[in-house]
């Protein structure tokens, strides 16, 4: 892959860089005068999640990146989230991130996650981090590299179904370490004299229950009184009528309340029943207003309340049981350790790529001068994570090593040759002949690839082409006038 071409606009400035393939120095007399806001601007427009620096937004500004890659000519068009790819046979719109891997397998013809995620931090010296980061950590932003990933990758091995298991172990793990964080705040509470209240869901469902009581009494009550009054509005109409009845013997007698048969019980039944109803209804009601009086009482308080007393109000009210949350914690941490193992193991076995890399780095590392104390003598020390007997130019030569050998790699396995960026090379503990010496290697060994440097220093390299930074990356020479 080499970088051909980036313009940049922002407003109504506009700068354009065009690189050749091989040595390029982006180089400034002094510092803070945008390089590497202008190296981070070009991953940024090949689809990388990369941040800007103090007071550059990339996502207000538009980039238009042209590249080569598998000896085909690409054009990048990206604003924020939105990038164009133009192969030039057809026009591929992309979103991002989430469509970065569709990308950059377009760019590479690479489709393997493991390699693709990692190219990045194998290739890119970041001013900030990329000078550390030896075989895991943050390359630049969020953007990590870690070279157990990068070996899978490269070697062809499945470990897929472990790392999805694992993932899913870490999750839960995450979720019970909070919750018995939860339980050791309650029991602070405690031992602060402050007693965690009852539930008030218990509460909550009574005001419900009550509710649902005192309608379903009320519609009952309601039933009753309109028997009551069904039965006593027919006895007044018949008495109205005057009606007389004759009975067997003769008799004649009046029609009237007193002479239905049963009128006075059931009238009594359905007095009884309502008086009983009522009631009933009264202590609900009652109940109920005592519930709900509560309730409101303890939302004002909690409205009076500061935020972390609210807080302590919330938590009292998770039921947590400390002790069968640590269970679970250290039966997890066995079994992400045992899936840590599983990955590590499936990851070196009869991997080829480990052997490779660990002979390439020894060789780097030797040329470079570095004693032997600092390489173990075994292919573990490509996972290494003792870094702290590692400092200034020994870290710098390592680092180098190690990241050298990840390109060749790459190149070999994936057969993707990538650009080799350096943004300030020569820090305050490393030496300008040890900077000459490694430009050297790259330019001996890695000469198919475009490498770009950049620094105050205009190294005495043959064949550069040197990009020269004034002020800052956008400057009033890059206005953009009617004619551009």
């Amino acid at each position: 892959m080499i970088f051909k071409e980036i313009t940049v606009r922002e407003g109504y400035y506009k700068k354009t860089i065009r690189f050749s393939d091989g040595l390029n120095i982006i180089y400034s007399q002094k510092n803070s005068t945008g390089k590497t806001t202008f190296l981070r601007a070009i991953y940024y427009a090949l689809g990388y999640p990369i941040p800007g620096t103090k007071g550059i937004r990339f996502d207000n500004m538009e980039f238009l990146l042209t590249i080569e890659s598998k000896h085909k000519e690409y054009k990048l068009h990206r604003i924020h989230s939105c990038l164009t790819l133009d192969d030039g046979q057809a026009k591929t719109d992309y979103t991002l991130p989430s469509d970065f891997h569709k990308l950059m397998e377009a760019l590479t013809g690479c489709n393997n996650h493991n390699i693709l995620n990692n190219l990045i931090g194998a290739s890119y010296f970041d001013q900030e981090k990329g000078w550390t980061v030896l075989n895991r950590g943050k390359v630049v932003g969020n953007i990590s590299f870690n070279i157990e990933e990068l070996v899978r990758g490269l070697g062809n091995k499945d470990c897929d179904d472990d790392i999805k298991q694992l993932e899913a172990v870490e999750q839960s793990l995450k979720k019970y370490e909070c919750m018995c964080t939860v339980g050791e705040y309650q029991n602070a509470l405690l031992q602060a004299g402050v007693e965690v209240e009852e539930s008030v869901e218990e509460r909550d469902m009574g005001i419900e229950l009550l509710q649902v009581e005192q309608a379903q009494t009320q519609k009952e009550l309601d039933r009753i009184t309109g028997y009551l009054n069904k039965n006593k509005a027919l006895a007044d109409f018949i008495a109205e009528y005057k009606l007389l009845v004759q009975s067997d013997n003769g008799e004649i007698i009046p029609v009237t309340k007193e002479t239905l048969v049963d009128f006075a019980d059931t009238i009594n039944y359905l007095e009884t029943r309502k008086s009983m109803l009522l009631r009933s209804l009264s202590s609900t009601k009652q109940k109920l207003y005592e519930l709900e009086k509560e309730k409101d009482a303890e939302e004002r308080l909690f409205n009076l309340q500061t935020m972390i007393e609210s807080f302590d109000a919330d938590i009292k009210k998770i039921r947590v049981d400390p002790i069968e949350a640590k269970k679970v914690i250290e039966q997890l941490k066995k079994e992400k350790k045992q899936l840590n193992e599983r990955i590590r193991v499936k990851t070196k076995m009869d991997n080829e790529v480990v052997d490779q890399l660990y002979a390439c780095i020894c060789s780097y590392a030797q040329e470079l001068g570095i004693d032997s104390k600092y390489l173990d003598p075994n292919t573990d020390y490509l996972f290494t994570k003792d870094l702290q007997s590692l400092s200034g130019t020994i870290l710098y030569k390592i680092v180098f090593a190690f990241k050298l050998a990840y390109i060749k790699m790459i190149r070999e396995k994936a057969g993707i040759t990538l650009p080799i960026v350096l943004d300030s090379p020569q820090g305050r503990e490393v030496e300008h002949t040890t900077v000459e010496c490694i430009l050297g290697i790259i330019q001996r060994d890695y000469s198919d690839h475009q490498l770009i440097v950049a620094s105050i220093y205009d190294y005495d390299l043959q064949d550069k082409n040197t990009i020269v930074f004034k002020e800052r990356m956008l400057t009033d020479e890059d206005i953009m006038t009617s004619e551009s």
